[in-house]
């Protein structure tokens, strides 16, 4: 295997060379539809964003995934399952992590101008487990950072970020208003940055143990964000959630498990000639295709350079072991990022001391 492509270098070098079952945790994708804009604070540099070859839009229940070719250079291999049996196409996509943000508002000249941003929050329900790691019938309401990945292309999306991050400012401390036009594809992506207005990080660090997706990683990246400033833990933060979707986009396990579950060609647009008709039996719903119940919308268009993938955001209910053993209390009333920070910093100083 070869390493991960990253960086800047890797993304101009795929723009010019474009020629046109078990449950887990998940990571919400911060998507686009056609006019859609988003106020975002990205967590990683911009060299150590990957760059894959990527499998999108595999069927899982009523929602798509995505995982990285073999293909790929870093796997090297001559051919891959999904498009040799299924019609696939793999597409040059970029990860990164980035945060929603909110912007701070005031009235100039009668219009509503930013005078700084706040980190979004969502809330959700969270399945309780108890002290032996069994689900119990009771949920806690769990208030989180509105954190995702971006899984877009090279060509018409990160080229524009690296590209601001060269020129303009960096892209871990600037608010940038990215807004969708068009689809399919037409579709292009601006890009507004308000690098002289203050980004307040509070929400992010004090309920980032509302990211379920960090399981069992949330008690060290406690410890370690501990004394860190916003920026810095920030910047951990992203880079803890980059290496675990990295792990899950490159984990050969889960390749298999989406493979097993495609009954039907994934050429939906009669882009390839000699489409397959090949079908499987209709495999047994995953525990993690289940739970999911609200329906995304296809790709208009799958032979465009868009690589857009539909949106995951959190349901009402989500069953996620928390990283701690410790019974989880009902909670009856939102907390402060404030205090959720200071009951972290308190249970991280009791660790230390239990170490000692």
């Amino acid at each position: 295997m070869s390493e991960i492509r990253r960086g800047s270098a890797a993304i101009q070098e795929a723009a010019k060379s474009s020629g046109k079952g078990e449950f887990r945790p998940y990571l919400s994708s911060h998507y686009w539809k056609d006019t859609d804009e988003h106020y975002l604070l990205f967590l990683n540099e911009v060299e150590d964003m990957p760059l894959f070859d990527m499998i999108q839009y595999i069927p899982v229940g009523d929602f798509f995934q995505e995982t990285v070719s073999k293909t790929d250079q870093f796997f090297g291999e001559r051919s891959d399952a999904f498009e040799k049996e299924w019609d696939a196409t793999p597409k040059k996509t970029n990860v990164a992590i980035a945060v929603e943000l909110e912007p701070v508002v005031e009235i100039v000249n009668k219009r509503r101008k930013p005078r700084g941003f706040e980190v979004k929050t969502v809330e959700y329900e969270r399945r309780i487990f108890d002290d032996d790691g069994e689900a119990t019938d009771e949920t806690e309401e769990v208030t989180a950072p509105a954190v995702g990945y971006v899984a877009q292309s090279p060509n018409n999306f990160f080229n524009q970020i690296s590209n601001y991050d060269a020129n303009e400012a960096p892209i871990i401390e600037t608010a940038l208003k990215i807004t969708r036009i068009g689809a399919d594809k037409n579709t292009s992506y601006t890009l507004v940055g308000y690098d002289e207005l203050p980004i307040d990080l509070t929400n992010l660090v004090g309920y980032v143990d509302g990211i379920s997706y960090l399981g069992d990683d949330l008690v060290p990246l406690l410890d370690e964000i501990e004394k860190l400033t916003p920026e810095e833990a920030a910047l951990a933060i992203g880079k803890k959630l980059l290496d675990k979707r990295e792990e899950e986009l490159i984990d050969d396990d889960r390749y298999q498990e989406l493979l097993d579950g495609v009954t039907e060609s994934m050429d939906k647009f009669g882009n390839k000639k000699g489409k397959k008709k090949k079908e499987k039996a209709e495999p047994v719903r995953s525990r993690a295709a289940s739970r999911r119940a609200a329906k995304v919308e296809e790709p208009e268009d799958s032979s465009g350079d868009d690589a857009d993938e539909p949106a995951s955001d959190p349901e009402a209910t989500e069953e996620v072991k928390p990283a701690r053993k410790a019974k989880a209390k009902k909670t009856t009333a939102k907390q402060s990022p404030e205090t959720r920070m200071e009951e972290l910093r308190a249970k991280a100083a009791e660790r230390a001391k239990a170490r000692k």
